[in-house]
């Protein structure tokens, strides 16, 4: 799918574009949790991976096979 593509591609982009001070700068995740936008963007990360591999396990479980991860 072309538009996942140009989305996927676009938020990388937008991360690599990004300067150290901006990585350091503190932000609110979720409008509670203040941190470093680093540590944020390894929160939401480590969150997706989480329930990617629950959605993994559900799969095989019935039989099916996962499609391929694209990462950076």
């Amino acid at each position: 799918m072309k538009v996942v593509s140009d989305s996927y591609d676009h938020v990388v982009n937008a991360i690599k574009s990004l300067s150290e001070e901006q990585w350091n700068k503190k932000i609110k995740l979720f409008g509670n949790f203040e941190m470093k936008r680093a540590r944020a963007f390894d929160k939401v990360f480590e969150h997706g991976t989480h329930h990617r591999g629950q959605a993994t396990i559900y799969l095989r479980l019935k039989g099916a096979t996962p499609p391929s991860e694209k990462l950076f």
